[in-house]
């Protein structure tokens, strides 16, 4: 039988291997561009100084306020730095929490944005992004928020902590994964997924014990890339949703409550995709479900939504909010099976797997 689909994926030009922050310069003069706000976290900004020194003189101020889920306050704040210093690019180094500021600000303004993603979560490759208001994040899609540039240089990462790069690892994971069952998938998306997928498990395990190991952020970086064209492709599914409710309504960070959700949800779905989770075990050596978990372990990350400060007596909201938010899932789902996989995840119980 011949295969039948559509696919879709615009991808922003992607400058990937270790070295290549010394581009920087050179695509801002390709771009024009000549006045550059650098946004990175409070850390970020001594972890990144060499994206400063790449920048040189086209580097006209530095915005170092972001945080995780992108609050419209802080939106706004770097909104106005870009503006009062009249800069015509905005250059964004760091994870989501950067990268979302970079796309506020360039859906605003209309200016190029290039980033240096240094954690797993994707984001630098996709049109999406989030904006906290009122305890609520309000997911938004638009053209103007894809990156003009995505500069993939490994070295720059190898200072992060391992907990960071585990935690978005898990939420690249949860992309390539969404990816095999979500109603856009194709059989082209699902053969780059479950490359991401072998790419992300081998180099995760390896980091855990070294996590300076420049081929395995090589490798880990490759299938995020992959993890961030599935989004924009074929986009997520309950996974996602879960999480997203999570992160407005308790600031979990993204990735920290995709190391908890993942396995769980997908212990739930596995029934309906047993030719995917064939593939997957036979990469990680057990059920995918268990073994994801086992290594969310192995990397010091958390395993429990407890762990994350979430009330125990709040898991029947999140759970109903949460069902409200679900379009699709390759099993059918109801607020109950949402509840019971919540409160799995709550406790940190060992997915049950059938």
């Amino acid at each position: 039988m011949q295969p039948v689909f559509d696919f879709f994926c615009h991808s922003p030009t992607v400058l990937f291997g270790a070295g290549r922050v010394t581009d920087l310069a050179g695509r801002l003069d390709q771009l024009g561009k000549s006045c550059a706000l650098l946004i990175t976290t409070e850390g970020g900004a001594r972890r990144y100084r060499q994206v400063a020194e790449a920048l040189g003189s086209r580097l006209r101020a530095s915005f170092d306020g972001a945080v995780p889920h992108c609050p419209i306050e802080v939106a706004n704040a770097a909104l106005d730095a870009f503006r009062r210093q009249e800069c015509d690019a905005v250059v964004t180094v760091g994870g989501g929490s950067t990268i979302g500021l970079g796309k506020y600000i360039a859906v605003e303004t209309g200016a190029p944005h290039i980033t240096l993603p240094t954690t797993l979560s994707g984001s630098e490759m996709t049109p999406l992004f989030g904006v906290l208001v009122e305890g609520e994040k309000r997911a938004r899609r638009e053209p103007k928020a894809l990156a003009n540039t995505v500069i993939v240089d490994p070295v720059l990462a190898q200072s992060l902590p391992i907990r960071e790069t585990a935690t978005t690892g898990m939420n690249a994971l949860a992309h390539c994964i969404e990816a095999l069952y979500v109603p856009k998938s194709n059989p082209l998306t699902s053969q780059l997924a479950l490359t991401g997928i072998d790419m992300l498990y081998r180099a995760l395990k390896k980091l855990a014990d070294q996590p300076t190991n420049l081929d395995a952020r090589s490798e880990a970086a490759y299938g995020a890339a992959i993890g961030g064209l599935m989004v924009n492709s074929v986009g997520i599914g309950m996974h996602h949703r879960i999480c997203h409710i999570l992160g407005g309504r308790f600031e979990v960070p993204h990735g920290e409550s995709n190391c908890v959700v993942l396995p769980h949800v997908l212990a739930y779905n596995a029934p309906a995709i047993p030719e995917a989770c064939a593939a997957m075990e036979s990469v990680m050596g057990a059920h995918p479900a268990v073994a994801l978990q086992r290594l969310v372990r192995d990397l010091g990350a958390p395993v429990a939504l407890r762990e994350l400060g979430v009330p125990a007596d709040r898991i029947a909201a999140i759970a109903g909010e949460s069902f409200h938010h679900i379009d699709h899932n390759p099993l059918p789902v109801d607020e109950a099976a949402v509840h019971t996989l919540l409160h799995a995840a709550w406790a940190g119980q060992v997915p049950s797997v059938r």
